[in-house]
């Protein structure tokens, strides 16, 4: 029977090639022993240059294959290599495949010696090389290099199944619980002869459905039937159900096809997207697949973990993935959570020549052949990012597209108006926005007729912010995700918004901010959220959010003008209280953000009544004193002239002089000669206190630290996990502008990705730890002069 073996240990590395490493009796100890996912070069986290890890790389492994496995087919299969891999067996080369973003097999069945050790190299040609997608011209992201996912080595019968297309249609009856399953499954061979088979759908173990049917067919399975009682694939509810698909000759079963599916519908129309027959607005943020350091080689648990930020601390209900076809782990994810998925071909604006375009075809049919079965999948990107028009290659990767996959739309990602349609949905990357103006265009201006229309880029690089940037930036990139997202929800027509981008990520020297950095994310290279995070973690109502998008310190804004506070929240009201006086109830900024489903709320007033209950002042006065201290709150020594007024007035009826006017300013907002302010902030959802949050001058700073998982598994591959630490005060807040140096430390369990001494970005950082073949309690250690030393422990099994 079919099974499949990891061949993720026990490779050997050299930054370098030369024909006699080929050799069979090349000797090992010439080489460096790594793990799978392996990147060709370790990178600092900026200002390097890309041409470091552009060039030619060797990797070598014994495979032993016994007696016992003749008789079956051997299948080398490889999730990733960047960018062009040469794969040699026993000095023979036996395949050369172009193109780092999709997997690739090779039957070595023919190739391998049996009961002895075969010797598999692995050329890795890291370049990047003219018109093998997305290379030819300028790309905004770097491909880095090396074995970067995981090599397996699968078994299977000398008949077997290749695979296939589950497809799930509406019965007549259009019910919820009932739906057409349609079945297309591939043979390895072409001659007919007598089968049969045994369908089986189970859920979580148990079956539900079976059926047995008895054909003669040569390479293709059919198979359509009403299933009941089932349960949909929502993205609140994902249900996922297992289809197994036994074959069976003269009474012998001789393979057995597994593949996860779900029960669903999914249309772009233009009234918007539907999934199982609902309306759905879409909210979601692009993603690249990179992280600090090490590029694209990370395992399972980090790129899942991406699905689970993007569902779970950004709210999303969709990600693209751009500009590529990416990991399994993370789509597998994406189907688990019920996060739906554009997935897309490599490329970025350049279309190339004709062996580009066989490889973009090649590219299509490989992403949708292996990713064809996944729910959460409902859009095929068919066409080069940001690319012109080209009539006849576009006309083919939508016919290929049809051909493979008859039940999902194809989109093509373009950034102009009027762009010829051949696809089922105008995706369009709208970065009209800048700032004081509407946050997208209307739609017919674009697509020039009514058809499906989904925003598939926003902001990004019209407006890149760093974690450390000044307040008044990191509040204003917020605020214009939001007004982006506004527009969206006004637009019915609109299916929804997919912004730009989920983190930052490292770029070419054309791009970024001269340190090889784009600083494009809500979130940054860590998956540490900025401001604009909490933008789109506020528009659900699954877990609250009380982002409170200031820390009240009028020394950063000038003239000591403290702005109102931008608080990005889904409660339905907040209370606010001053030194433990209150001061008042605040609700959305419904008139300036008319139809998103939560708006921030705006706090302008931190006086509240307090000078009238406090000063002694008549009611109207106390009201005009209280207006000219706002002002100049908000204006500093630049007061419009109706405030200018108010202080005339103030001073010639009622002796009001600058020296009250300095008191009641240090008082009520300087706090000049105390402590400081303290400000806290009840968020109320249904008049429940669901949310806490404290601000107020620190007098303490503490470093924190928290890892994503408590426990590891070194299995199929290593495991790694995240560490985020932060300098904090006494509130939880983080302070943004700390940079302290930390020293990190592991016991034998675990190695640190990149380098050991780092220093915080923006007041945190992320650090990621990996197994390293050794079990037991793992010990991190965080060392920060000032601070007493942070010790996480992590359990590795």
């Amino acid at each position: 029977m079919r099974r499949q073996e990891q061949l993720n240990f026990e490779w050997y590395y050299r930054n370098d090639f030369d024909q006699k490493y080929l050799q069979n009796d090349y000797p090992l100890t010439d080489f460096e022993k790594v793990m799978i996912p392996h990147t060709n070069k370790v990178l600092p986290y900026n200002n390097f240059d890309e041409k470091d890890y552009q060039f030619i790389s060797s990797y070598k492994r014994i495979l032993y294959i016994s007696e016992a496995d003749r008789g079956q087919h051997l299948i080398l299969k490889f999730e990733g290599i960047m960018t062009v891999a040469s794969v040699y067996l026993n000095e023979k080369m036996i395949v050369e495949h172009e193109g780092g973003f999709t997997p690739f097999t090779v039957d070595i069945t023919d190739d391998v010696i049996y009961g002895k050790d075969n010797y598999l190299f692995i050329k890795v040609d890291s370049h990047e090389i003219k018109n093998v997608p997305p290379f030819g011209h300028v790309v905004d992201y770097l491909c880095y290099g090396g074995i970067y996912r995981e090599v397996s080595l699968l078994y299977r019968p000398m008949v077997y199944i290749k695979g296939g297309l589950v497809k799930t249609l509406e019965s007549p009856k259009l019910i919820d619980s009932e739906m057409i399953l349609d079945l297309t499954m591939y043979l390895n061979r072409d001659s007919e002869a007598q089968y049969d088979v045994k369908i089986e759908i189970s859920k979580d173990g148990v079956n539900v459905f079976a059926d047995t049917f008895s054909k003669t067919f040569a390479n293709i399975i059919k198979y359509s039937m009403t299933i009941e009682n089932i349960r949909r694939w929502e993205i609140d509810q994902p249900n996922l159900y297992t289809l197994t698909v036994n074959l069976y000759s003269n009474n012998v079963i001789i393979d057995q096809y597994h593949t996860r599916f779900g029960f669903r519908t999914a249309e772009f129309t233009t009234e918007g997207f539907v999934l199982n027959n609902r309306k759905i607005k879409l909210i979601g943020l692009n993603r690249h697949q990179s992280y600090p350091y090490v590029g694209y080689a990370m395992p399972k648990r980090i790129q899942e973990k991406d699905a689970d930020i993007l569902k779970y601390e950004l709210g999303c209900n969709i990600v693209r993935t751009s500009h590529y076809m990416q990991s399994e782990h993370f789509v597998n994810r994406c189907d688990e959570i019920g996060l739906l998925v554009f997935e897309e071909i490599p490329g970025w604006q350049y279309i190339g020549n004709d062996h580009f375009k066989e490889l973009t075809y090649q590219n299509l049919r490989d992403m949708i052949t292996n990713h064809v079965n996944h729910p959460a999948i409902v859009l095929w990107g068919v066409r080069i990012n940001e690319s012109p028009d080209d009539h006849d290659f576009y006309v083919k990767t939508n016919e290929l597209a049809d051909q493979l996959d008859d039940s999902r739309q194809t989109g093509g990602v373009r950034n102009f108006a009027g762009s010829e349609l051949l696809e089922h949905v105008y995706t369009y990357n709208d970065f009209s926005h800048i700032g004081n103006n509407p946050g997208l265009v209307s739609p017919i201006k674009i697509t020039k007729r009514r058809v499906p229309y989904l925003i598939t880029e926003h902001n990004g690089h019209i407006f890149p912010t760093k974690k450390f940037d000044p307040e008044s930036k990191r509040t204003e990139q917020a605020l214009r995700h939001l007004k982006v997202l506004d527009a969206s929800f006004k637009y019915d027509v609109i299916s929804g918004t997919i912004g730009w981008c989920m983190n930052d990520y490292n770029t070419h020297i054309e791009f970024g901010s001269g340190d090889r950095i784009c600083y494009h994310g809500v979130m940054d290279m860590f998956r540490i959220p900025k401001y604009a995070a909490s933008v789109y973690a506020s528009q659900q109502r699954q877990f609250p959010v009380l982002t409170v998008a200031s820390n009240l310190t009028m020394g950063e804004y000038s003239q000591s003008s403290l702005p109102a506070t931008v608080i990005f929240t889904n409660c339905d009201y907040i209370k606010v209280y001053r030194n433990g006086n209150y001061i008042d109830k605040f609700y959305s900024a419904w008139k300036e953000y008319a139809h998103v489903p939560y708006a921030p709320i705006i706090v302008d007033d931190y006086f509240g009544d307090l000078i009238l209950k406090n000063e002694g002042y008549k009611p109207k006065v106390a009201k005009r004193i209280k207006k000219v201290l706002m002002a100049f709150q908000k204006h500093g020594f630049s007061l419009p002239f109706v405030d200018k007024m108010r202080v005339a007035n103030l001073m010639i009826l009622h002796k009001f002089t600058f020296k009250d006017a300095e008191n009641l300013y240090g008082k009520y907002i300087g706090d000049w000669g105390e402590d400081g302010a303290k400000y806290v902030y009840e968020g109320y959802i249904d008049d429940v206190l669901v949310k806490t949050v404290t601000k107020g001058m620190n007098s303490q700073m503490v470093i924190t630290a928290v890892a994503d998982d408590a426990s590891l598994c070194h299995q199929d591959t290593y495991d790694a996990t995240r560490i985020v630490i932060r300098m904090q005060d006494e509130y939880g807040n983080d302070l943004p502008y700390a940079n302290n140096v930390l020293n990190i430390s592991t016991t034998d369990e675990l190695a640190i990705i990149g380098p050991t001494q780092i220093a915080l970005i923006g007041g945190s950082i992320g650090v990621y730890v990996k197994t390293t073949g050794k079990v037991g309690l793992a010990m991190v250690t965080i060392s920060c002069a000032g601070q007493a030393d942070l010790q996480i422990p992590i359990e590795v099994k």
